[in-house]
């Protein structure tokens, strides 16, 4: 788990945009992302429109407030893809993408 910093989001209608900086050492799957850098990770939008909607209002109130927010993203076989798990204080959205 790392702490990041959530600068932006764009939420299309083909993907949701997200600009993240690490703040210390980011691990993806055995890549490092150095602490400080930008990285912008892409989401195709959830079919349920009322989780959609709980998302990006998650992502919304975590912009507005000051970003900051742990990331945990690990490799499952269980969704055959990643797991982002993003956490700011008490709130967690729990993110299935596959790959």
């Amino acid at each position: 788990m790392s702490v990041c910093q959530l600068i932006s989001f764009a939420d299309g209608p083909d993907r949701v945009l997200l600009d993240i900086i690490p703040l210390e050492r980011l691990d993806i799957d055995g890549t490092s992302v150095p602490r400080g850098t930008p990285l912008t990770m892409s989401f195709i939008p959830s079919e349920d429109p009322a989780e959609h909607r709980e998302m990006i209002g998650l992502f919304d109130r975590w912009t507005d407030d000051d970003g900051i927010l742990d990331l945990d993203v690990v490799v499952t076989s269980e969704v055959g893809g990643f797991r982002y798990v993003f956490t700011h204080e008490d709130e967690q959205l729990v993110l299935d993408v596959r790959t």
